[in-house]
């Protein structure tokens, strides 16, 4: 069967409501067992809201419930869990008696959605459904939640509730679906309950960044919420004018998030507006949000050069746990085990980046932004020893035929295998890991192919408990391969012609042209020349030029 994937949307506050909107519940205790537990292969509950419950929340007469909405309390993303079925029916009674803890039969229920769940919170979650269920506000009305999943997700989430004596049942295990009573709860989930809309959509509401906020950074993702109306579409506007419009113009977009396509620039404001619509039309008095980015980070100096002999991590670098497999998933800053250390161990003031391999275990340190060029190489010291000797004591271990070491180069904001520039390991690779001495060498890698913003990952890792080594780098470095020519321009307005020319550099057997529009923006390859001297016609207003020697 076709799964119908629906996302859960976050909302912070409510405050106000569209017609065909009813909210009921304002309690702030929370719990993760209604309407869902996400920590059992299986399960299901069952909870009321009463008719004085509805009544006072604005319903009156029969009306179709098309939707409801559950309010999340805990930081959860993208938490998917499969085949869930919701049902409704009438309801009668103001509690659950002892006797009513049964599983009950779904077959005098409407079944009102079957499909796929992603909860994100904290906030509202939206549920529309896929068969709308006809309410007569003279009685209450029960809801009948199944989880048929089948697996287990760690983090579930939570649920806002007001307490109710006997309000809810639920029954929640592995292996296979419980069909035996559950046991009585005071869990009453705050609900929002949507009905047939008769007018257009309120405005939505900012979620993410937050209005007028700063600092953020450059591959941001944008989210609001619906207030109500059941949009079936937006409208959404980005720029750095304001009004906005010069990145996206009206954009249609069905989710309630959107990620440029590329990159923002750093330490720039932009503008965003989101105007909902349903089938009575747009949104009206739709603000315009703001926020600005992170001052640029970037390193534009050269030769860099990072000894580890100051405090651990140094400003800019990071280290996170995760494996070299993808997809790579990594884990929260600070979760590798990459220190400090004397390096090859021996105790001095110099000192080093450091990993213990020694079983199933991998780490990721990687540097900050660097704005890499062409003629630019990564050099740095490397060495294996045995965990705490240095290299006049015991020899490395050699039995960790699973161990890898590798040097990725990427933009910062995901990796993957394809990241990868070197790999050592003791099974596959041209360059051998057991081959690195314990008295240290030094590595160079050419980063022609890689110019622009970069950041490099250094990985060490091993699947097995076998041999128990230390690996440690030091002075990284990033500089040019050969001298920057140093360029003079100069142009001839009688024939429109302009000249560049430089010194020649030692070693060097041509020079590569490259030009861009912007001083720190992409460069493209325009010439090789293999004299001194440069010729074109200008054409443009304003234009730079990069010239890098070869050889």
């Amino acid at each position: 069967m076709k799964k119908n994937i629906l996302v859960l949307s976050l909302l912070v506050i409510c405050t106000v409501l569209n017609a065909g909107d009813y909210f009921i519940g304002t309690g702030t205790s929370t719990q993760n067992k209604v309407p869902v537990y996400g920590y059992n292969d299986y399960g299901w509950s069952k909870f009321f809201y009463t008719a004085t419950e509805t009544n006072n929340a604005g319903i009156s007469g029969i009306v179709q419930i098309t939707g409801i909405a559950l309010k999340v309390s805990n930081t959860i993303s993208s938490y998917t869990m499969d085949n869930q079925q919701i049902y409704l029916t009438h309801f009668y009674d103001t509690s659950y008696a002892s006797a009513a803890v049964g599983y009950p039969d779904n077959s005098n229920y409407t079944n009102v959605y079957n499909g796929s769940i992603t909860f994100n919170g904290p906030g509202w979650v939206h549920i529309q459904f896929t068969t709308p269920f006809n309410y007569n506000s003279s009685f209450g009305f029960e809801i009948l939640w199944e989880n048929h999943d089948g697996s287990r997700i760690a983090g579930p989430p939570s649920f806002y509730y007001t307490s109710l004596s006997n309000s809810s049942v639920y029954k929640h295990q592995d292996a296979e679906f419980p069909t035996s009573n559950g046991q009585r709860a005071s869990y009453h989930p705050n609900i929002w309950i949507q009905t047939p809309v008769t007018d257009i959509p309120p405005a939505a509401q900012c979620v993410f960044p937050a209005d007028g906020s700063d600092g953020h950074n450059v591959n941001i993702s944008l989210r609001w919420n619906n207030m109500g109306g059941n949009p079936d579409h937006y409208r959404l506007w980005l720029g750095t004018n304001n009004p906005p419009s010069n990145l996206i113009n009206g954009l249609i977009v069905y989710e309630e998030s959107y990620t440029p396509t590329t990159y923002l620039d750093y330490g720039t404001t932009y503008y965003w507006r989101v105007v909902p619509h349903n089938d009575f039309g747009y949104a009206i008095d739709c603000p315009v949000w703001s926020f600005t980015t992170m001052a640029d980070p970037t390193i534009y100096t050269f030769p860099w050069l990072e000894t580890f002999d100051g405090t651990f991590k140094p400003s800019g670098w990071t280290d996170h746990s995760g494996g070299l497999v993808d997809p790579i998933v990594l884990g929260a800053d600070g979760s590798s085990q990459w220190q400090q250390d004397d390096w090859l161990n021996i105790t001095s003031t110099d000192k080093a980046a450091k990993i213990n391999i020694w079983g199933p275990i991998s780490g990721w340190l990687i540097s900050p932004l660097l704005n890499i060029s062409d003629d630019q190489c990564l050099s740095f010291d490397a060495a294996l020893l045995k965990y705490n000797q240095p290299p006049t004591g015991t020899p490395h271990d050699t039995t960790g035929t699973d161990d890898r070491f590798a040097v990725l180069i990427g933009d910062g904001f995901s990796w993957s295998t394809a990241n990868i520039l070197r790999e050592w390991n003791n099974s596959s690779s041209p360059f051998i890991l057991n081959d690195i001495p314990e008295g240290g060498t030094h590595i160079s890698i050419p980063l022609s192919g890689h110019s622009g913003r970069k950041r490099i990952a250094f990985f060490a890792g091993s699947t097995e408990s076998n041999a128990d080594n230390d690996f440690m780098i030091n002075n990284v470095e990033v500089k040019s391969l050969l001298q920057t020519p140093v360029v003079t321009i100069t142009v001839n307005n009688a024939t429109n012609q302009l000249i560049l020319s430089w010194e020649a550099i030692p070693n060097a057997t041509s020079y590569k042209i490259y030009k861009s529009s912007q001083p720190y923006g992409d460069y493209n390859y325009i010439d090789t020349v293999y004299s001194t001297q440069y010729q074109t016609i200008v054409t443009e207003a304003k234009a730079f030029f990069k010239i890098i020697a070869t050889n």
